[in-house]
């Protein structure tokens, strides 16, 4: 009888505490009856449950008679504890390279710092990622700017939670020729095409716009070995990878710099719209000034990624 009391207190305590740290200080608190309906538990439980968060000074509250109980002070960082019961999860492309290791490492180190367990997946196709959010299955996902932007555009229940800056995703893209003395796009061609990505797919309907093409469907990260084996003709990706990877065969050109360009070399993170508490941590947890420090330390070679 007391587990099962303290259990269903328990859960009463982590849902308490998401819903309380959604609220500042000054704001009024809702009635007990109010989380009564809202957790379907027992007054009793309510109480003793918003006590324990009392008792650990993760909130401070003053009673203004008729007019209702007020926050007067929050300690987010207690708040969060109780209210983190697993994992946070969150989504990132495939750490191929050197700004997305360091990126990669960053993250975890910043809620290491914070002492949250975090859980990544590394998953391909910004469009992905997003559903994935949208979906419910992780809880942020690390996107450019300008995937981010048109999801949104295109109606997903999205926020940019953080902004991390132009290049922080990327360098600048190029478009890749397979034979030596090709610079541009022409009729005939057979294009890769990487449709689970809004960065890709764009920039390659733009470089494609009026010629008779033929595009070959393919993840992204296996266009360099398409082009070698003579699968495609050209395709778009990301030049961050030829430096890395040092492939100094590859007859490749800049893409012209432009917003569009600026917005897909910004790494953004993004949570669920109504996603009030994850949007919070996201926010207090993440130290973008330290994060990018340790990003340029692992491109610069001078720290070991860990991810």
């Amino acid at each position: 009888m007391n587990e099962h009391f303290y259990q269903k207190t328990g859960i009463v305590i982590t849902r308490l505490a998401k819903d309380l740290m959604q609220l500042k200080k000054g704001d009024r608190l809702p009635i007990i009856s109010e989380y009564q309906e809202q957790f379907g538990i027992a007054r009793g439980t309510v109480q003793n449950a918003l006590q324990f968060l009392k008792n650990k000074e993760a909130i401070v509250c003053e009673s203004k008679g008729h007019m209702g109980t007020f926050l007067t002070d929050v300690n987010y960082d207690l708040l969060q504890q109780y209210a983190l019961s697993d994992d946070i999860v969150g989504t990132m492309p495939l750490p191929y390279s050197r700004l997305y290791e360091g990126f990669a490492t960053g993250l975890y180190e910043a809620f290491h710092q914070r002492h949250i367990r975090l859980n990544m997946a590394y998953v391909r196709g910004s469009k992905d990622r997003i559903q994935s959010v949208v979906n419910g299955i992780y809880q942020f996902a690390v996107v450019s700017r300008f995937a981010a932007k048109e999801a949104a555009k295109n109606k997903a229940p999205i926020t940019i939670v953080q902004d991390f800056g132009d290049h922080t995703y990327l360098s600048r893209h190029i478009i890749l020729f397979a034979e030596d003395a090709k610079t541009d796009v022409e009729d005939g061609m057979r294009v890769g095409l990487d449709s689970s990505s809004f960065d890709q797919q764009t920039l390659t309907k733009e470089l494609t716009k009026n010629k008779n093409v033929t595009f070959v469907e393919m993840p992204g990260h296996q266009l360099i070995y398409a082009l070698k084996e003579g699968q495609i003709d050209t395709g778009v990706w990301n030049y961050d990878e030829i430096v890395d990877k040092n492939y100094q065969d590859l007859n490749y050109r800049f893409i012209e710099d432009s917003q569009l360009q600026r917005d897909m070399s910004g790494a953004v993170i993004i949570c669920q719209t109504d996603n009030a508490m994850y949007q919070t941590i996201l926010k207090k947890n993440i130290d973008k000034t330290a994060l990018l420090e340790i990003q340029k330390q692992v491109v610069e070679g001078k720290m070991i990624p860990r991810y």
